[in-house]
């Protein structure tokens, strides 16, 4: 049965990271495919923010490879200058929408060669040159098929030409890059406390709804148990509605931010289209995860074809994914949603996910527990006073291992 109340709060604390470490983490730096952000932290219990910076990617940077990463360039260096962050260690996401993430399985005996293998079925599958890629690999679970042990893995792979283009990038920007990993990684890392204080390991399925990618990730404890990146998210629905009303799509994304904030969507769509004010809404909280059900009282009439296309889309894929799981976990069911990124504000799209998939549902908000001390300036791009659950990635990657 569905929950009755879909956006059910999680206990207190859910975000405690618990690191003892009191220096400062190197600049996180989420290259994402509607906007890049920045972050740096101490990772205390609670951490402490030391800086914290967005801005939007233009439409021109978002259709043109080349345009994009002279945007990125050009943001980078400005927010480096403009800003409180402190020396000049990176880490960098990889961008889920130039990743490959795919389920393989390999014989359980292929331990020493499973590199090779991994490239061999990548490239069967999609053509791909494997000596190109960089690939990770996670293990799954054991299963018998066709008679044999196989090994399941999530295999998660990007072009090693892009891979070097973000950290030549980072370079001219003076940084030295000490660690890049890929979203799901990141996010996982972000909840990592959370899971720790979970000792039941309850299967929960984390869906972070980007801009051009939404990462789906099932999870028992910080154990990553199923992944897929499917191309359908906000920039879709954005799309949608720029069509629909007839404005421009910078207009339309705007428009949909205002929406989700409790904004009716035929006023939005009339102040950004008239370069109008939107005013602002949502007082601040502080829980970790947030009961949504209220945010949307004072909407206009809910605008069920707004996007259908693309949740429905969504709904289908998610579905799969949860065939997929069970059938390598037969025992094991998905107990809660967590949802994340920046769509996840829209909570109208995550409760008709949520209902159709009939799955209790929360909302993530990865910088509840961030504290600020001694901020002399406030960060860009960002409303530390609003919930920001497209911020898992940039907390998540804070946090994560020096690689490089």
């Amino acid at each position: 049965m569905l929950h009755e109340n879909l956006w059910e709060p999680m206990s207190e604390g859910r975000m405690a990271f618990g690191l003892s470490k009191t220096k400062l983490t190197p600049i996180a730096i989420d290259f994402g495919a509607d906007s890049i952000k920045l972050l740096q932290i101490v990772p205390t219990n609670p951490p402490q923010l030391v800086a914290a910076a967005a801005v939007p990617l233009p439409d021109h940077a978002r259709q043109d490879p080349i345009a994009r990463m002279a945007f990125l360039e050009e943001a980078l260096k400005n927010l480096l200058n403009t800003q409180p962050f402190k020396g000049k260690r990176a880490i960098l996401s990889i961008p889920a929408f130039q990743t490959i993430v795919q389920h393989m399985e390999v014989g359980a005996g292929v331990d020493e060669n499973l590199e090779l293998e991994l490239g061999l079925n990548l490239q069967q599958r999609l053509g791909i040159n494997p000596t190109r890629m960089v690939i990770r690999h996670f293990p799954v679970t054991k299963i018998m098929r066709n008679g044999s042990n196989q090994q399941e893995l999530i295999c998660i792979a990007a072009m090693r030409d892009m891979v070097m283009q973000y950290i030549q990038l980072a370079s001219r920007c003076k940084l030295d890059v000490v660690g890049m990993h890929s979203e799901p990684v990141c996010l996982l890392k972000a909840f990592e406390q959370m899971n720790d204080l979970k000792s039941d390991g309850a299967p929960v399925c984390y869906i972070d709804i980007g801009g051009a990618t939404t990462k789906v990730i099932i999870a028992h404890g910080k154990q990553m148990m199923f992944a897929k990146s499917i191309h359908a998210a906000g920039d879709h629905l954005n799309k949608q509605l720029a069509t629909q009303r007839k404005i421009a799509f910078a207009d339309a994304r705007q428009a949909r931010i205002a929406y989700s904030r409790g904004i009716s969507l035929d006023a939005a769509v009339h102040n950004v289209a008239g370069d109008g004010e939107t005013p602002g809404v949502s007082a601040a909280t502080s829980q970790s995860v947030i009961p949504m059900l209220k945010q949307m009282e004072d909407a206009d009439v809910d605008h069920e074809s707004l996007g259908r296309e693309t949740i429905e889309c969504l709904i289908d894929e998610l579905q799969m994914c949860f065939r997929h799981y069970s059938s390598l976990f037969p025992e094991q069911h998905v107990q809660k949603l967590v949802f994340l990124g920046g769509e996840a504000n829209h909570v109208k799209t995550c409760q008709r996910i949520a209902k159709s998939v009939r799955i209790a549902a929360q909302l993530g908000d990865p910088f509840a527990r961030l504290t600020r001390i001694g901020q002399k300036q406030s960060p860009v791009g960002v409303d530390l006073d609003q919930p920001q659950p497209g911020w898992v990635v940039p907390l998540g990657l804070s946090l994560c291992e020096a690689n490089l």
